[in-house]
């Protein structure tokens, strides 16, 4: 789950941080867990859950099923939606490994304008789904106001990693981890990670928070068998350190503080001032699919690529290729991978993310001395081989 510092971090969910690792970890999403566990407990632990999940299909995010064709997110993460709308295409998430077609997103009001304090941010959104998902499951909004101290049971896939040594990397398996909210205020349910030699009540037996990625996903609560959803993922306070390390505390959108709002929403009977934005796809849209073209190029090539090269902020981007040199991947300095495709003369692009490209440059000695990423928002970064 990515930090939110400000409304341009906000409006661009697809780009590369300043380090040169990218924002959102790719297409998965995870749990940050405990280090003294079996990583076999949270793979367990997620397929209780994975019924009311709906993956954004986005590079990150997730959502929750809540009634037949609606499900709930956070704002941050419909921003990106919209702006598929508004250029003109169709967006389509993930429910089951079925495609469903979105054509509809309500984000709460004031949205459009938050405060730099996290802290005054709305941030959930609802989508309407063109077609009813088969072989789900709804949660049910938590409206209750009793939540601190209440067990949560969170879920996501991508990036992994634990208290002891943060993010790494991804391996695209779904995990689920808990933790017990410690306070709830106007619009935030909030819980830390803390280390299993802490001394609190809060401990739990899967402690774990979401990873970068999990933006959008559920806090759920569970009561007399009854999945209820609690919290959405929105940011996480790193107390001035790295995200994921044992201390950071969460920050969960708090549902029963918008359970009108959503209702009123869903029945059809809001008050068009209570949203900021209500987004639909023109008639017209299209149903664009990121795919791009490959060229053919010899596996030995791709070797005179391979190696690390170090960036102005001094971080190291891996290059190297996979199956006896045929498959091309760069690995950032957060330790997420992506894959490429020959697609020009010294030129890549990703083989899932639209706009995010590569170019080699200054060969030597039959190797390349620069590497220059340019990214979804048209802005580039280099990198010097070490």
């Amino acid at each position: 789950m990515k930090r939110i510092n400000s409304i341009a971090l906000l409006l661009m969910v697809l780009l590369l941080s300043m380090n040169f690792s990218y924002t959102t970890s790719n297409e998965h999403e995870l749990m940050i867990t405990r280090h003294d566990k079996d990583e076999a407990d949270f793979l367990k632990l997620a397929e209780k859950f994975e019924k009311y999940m709906c993956l954004l299909n986005l590079p990150d995010c997730e959502g929750t099923i809540i009634a037949d064709q609606w499900v709930l997110s956070a704002a941050h993460c419909a921003v990106a939606i919209t702006e598929k709308f508004y250029n003109g295409r169709k967006h389509f998430v993930i429910i089951d490994d079925v495609e469903i077609e979105v054509d509809k997103v309500i984000m709460y009001k004031e949205w459009g304008n938050p405060q730099a304090d996290n802290s005054s941010l709305k941030d959930i959104a609802l989508l309407h789904l063109k077609t009813k998902p088969m072989n789900v499951m709804q949660a049910k909004l938590y409206v209750d106001e009793d939540e601190v101290d209440k067990l949560v049971y969170m879920v996501g896939r991508g990036d992994k990693g634990d208290g002891l040594i943060g993010i790494n990397g991804n391996d695209g398996k779904k995990r689920g981890a808990t933790n017990r909210i410690e306070t709830a205020t106007k619009n935030w349910l909030t819980w830390t990670f803390d280390h299993p030699d802490t001394k609190t009540k809060y401990l739990t037996e899967y402690e774990g928070i979401s990873g970068p990625g999990d933006s959008g996903g559920p806090a759920f609560v569970v009561k007399n068998d009854i999945v209820y959803l609690a919290g959405i993922s929105s940011w996480q306070d790193t107390k001035g350190g790295d995200e994921g390390l044992y201390g950071v505390v969460e920050n969960y959108t708090r549902v029963s503080q918008y359970i009108q709002w959503i209702n009123k929403e869903m029945t059809g009977n809001g008050d068009i001032s209570e949203a900021i934005l209500r987004v639909e796809p023109a008639p017209d849209a299209i149903a664009y699919k990121y795919k791009p073209k490959a060229i053919d190029i010899h596996a030995s090539t791709l070797k005179q690529y391979v190696g690390e090269y170090k960036t102005v902020k001094n971080t190291t981007v891996k290059v190297y290729t996979k199956e006896n040199g045929t498959k091309f991947y760069i690995m950032t300095s957060d330790n997420s991978e992506y894959e490429f495709i020959p697609t020009g003369k010294h030129k890549f692009s990703s083989k899932k993310i639209e706009g995010f490209n590569l170019e080699f440059k200054n060969s030597e000695n039959g190797v390349f001395k620069e590497l220059i990423a340019k990214l979804p928002d048209g802005t580039s970064r280099e990198a010097i081989r070490k």
